[in-house]
């Protein structure tokens, strides 16, 4: 049955494939967006449309394709599955309106998406979303589906050797060769397979790469690079003889990496390690931005080097505007990174490649050069906790917090309240706790920091116990 209601999230429109992720809805939206580049006065312009590995998803590109063709648009569409930032970065390579990437990313295979990336080559902003919900809404009274065209004999392009040209204006690629790094890549059978390793290999590093065929099952598993996927990976390291593993998720536009160690560093290590070194060594100039979610060790280096830091929204849209604006470096916790020069759009192949950059050029191990840094800046541990909650209860918790007006909260003394999204609040000794509520499933998520992992656990059990009494 034809479902109309359709609305993007914080990146993107998400559903169930053949439920109401159909060959419909997509024609639907592809209409829509046609009509705001109508309205824009971008249609003139080539759209560039993409896809990733999942099940059909060249079909719905092909099909998408031929449908904005046939309301006039000139249509261009990659001659394979693309990574999200390289798709990004094709915006701005053929001058386009902007591009449609169909991915659900990170999530599972029954999942597939769609983004809409404007012709500044980032995440759309909230106005242009809202703006295309809103023309699908008015469309989809009198929306007659089209015939199914599932292929596409129009205009392809291949943007990988772009792309790495790219790459090489920010990457130091020669000194990668001087860590002898051998890589143990894993791209969770997403579209990184025959980017980060080609970009690896073309350096002159060896890679093994492993979950590098197409599954759209994913091994049964989510192609995302989190630790619980990552980490148990690190005996294949020694097996290997690698001295890093990197994951990246299925649109490649995350990435997590582990040593031999089983040492895990997500964006919350790699953001404050390269903002350090992009200062220090390449000497770039710009604002340190991280979202209101994402570690404070970001914000010691800002005072360090007497840089302004800047704490955005959740969802890297908000960090691509920085960026945009001249921002050096912006990151979210959740594993994107983007830096001035590239596009306004979290990468986690550029993200992987500067950090085994950083490592070869400083000639040491990246758990060696974390500790230093945490030496010279101070100490951490970040958690992030998924507490399931039903929605009376959730909105019972959001209502005691809004009012909340004591001057402690979970036996800490509060320091400051930030309410840019959901509920943070910064305590005197430096730790930190936030709340925010799921918009789409019966879920609140908590972000906690502290100086230590025996730090954290104390702040962990003290505020999830402080939640469990205000939401009963």
């Amino acid at each position: 049955m034809f479902k109309p209601e359709i609305k993007f999230g914080t990146d993107g429109w998400r559903g169930i494939i053949a439920d109401d992720f159909t060959y419909d809805n997509v024609a639907l939206v592809g209409m829509a967006i046609w009509r705001y580049l109508e309205e824009a006065e971008q249609s003139a312009k080539p759209l560039l449309i993409s896809y990733d590995r999942r099940f059909a998803a060249e079909a719905y590109a092909a099909h998408l394709a031929n449908v904005i063709t046939r309301l006039g648009g000139r249509v261009v569409v990659t001659d394979g599955p693309s990574p999200t930032p390289v798709v990004a970065f094709g915006v701005l390579h053929l001058q386009a309106a902007g591009a449609i990437q169909l991915t659900a990313s990170h999530n599972p295979y029954y999942y597939q998406g769609l983004k809409f990336i404007p012709d500044f080559a980032g995440p759309a902003m909230p106005e242009t979303t809202d703006r295309i919900t809103q023309l699908i809404k008015e469309l989809a009274p009198k929306f007659e589906p089209p015939a199914l065209l599932s292929d596409w004999d129009g205009e392809t392009v291949n943007l990988r050797e772009a792309y790495f040209a790219h790459l090489d204006k920010i990457v130091n690629a020669h000194s990668l060769v001087s860590g002898g790094w051998r890589v143990l890549y894993n791209p969770m059978h997403g579209v990184g397979a025959g980017y980060l390793d080609g970009y690896l290999a073309r350096a002159g590093l060896e890679v093994i790469t492993i979950n590098g065929e197409r599954d759209v099952y994913f091994g049964g598993g989510m192609p995302d690079p989190s630790p619980a996927n990552l980490e148990p990976l690190a005996a294949q390291l020694i097996e290997q003889d690698c001295q890093v593993l990197i994951g990246t998720d299925g649109d490649a536009d995350r990435f997590g990496i582990v040593d031999p160690e089983g040492h895990y560093f997500s964006a919350n290590q790699a953001l404050p390690m390269l903002a350090d070194y992009l200062i220090s060594y390449k000497k770039l100039a710009g604002d340190l931005v991280r979202t209101v979610a994402t570690s404070h060790l970001l914000d010691a280096i800002a005072t360090h080097y007497d840089r302004r830091l800047i704490e955005t929204a959740v969802g890297f849209k908000y960090v691509g505007a920085k960026l945009r604006e001249g921002a050096m470096i912006g990151g979210e916790e959740s594993g994107g990174i983007s830096v001035k020069g590239h596009m306004p759009e979290k990468d986690g192949i550029l993200a992987s490649v500067l950090m085994l950059e950083l490592a070869a050029t400083r000639g040491d191990t990246l758990n060696n050069l974390y500790q230093s840094l945490q030496a010279e800046y101070g100490t951490c541990a970040f958690v992030r906790v998924d507490q399931h909650m039903p929605d009376e209860q959730k909105a019972r918790l959001f209502a005691e917090l809004a009012s909340h007006d004591k001057d402690t909260f979970a036996g800490r003394k509060i320091e400051r309240r930030i309410k840019i999204d959901g509920y943070k609040l910064v305590f005197t000794d430096g730790s930190w706790a936030m709340l925010r509520a799921s918009g789409t499933e019966p879920l609140v998520r908590i972000y906690l920091e502290a100086a230590s992992a025996e730090a954290l656990g104390k702040l962990k059990k003290q505020v999830l116990d402080e939640v469990k009494k205000l939401a009963h």
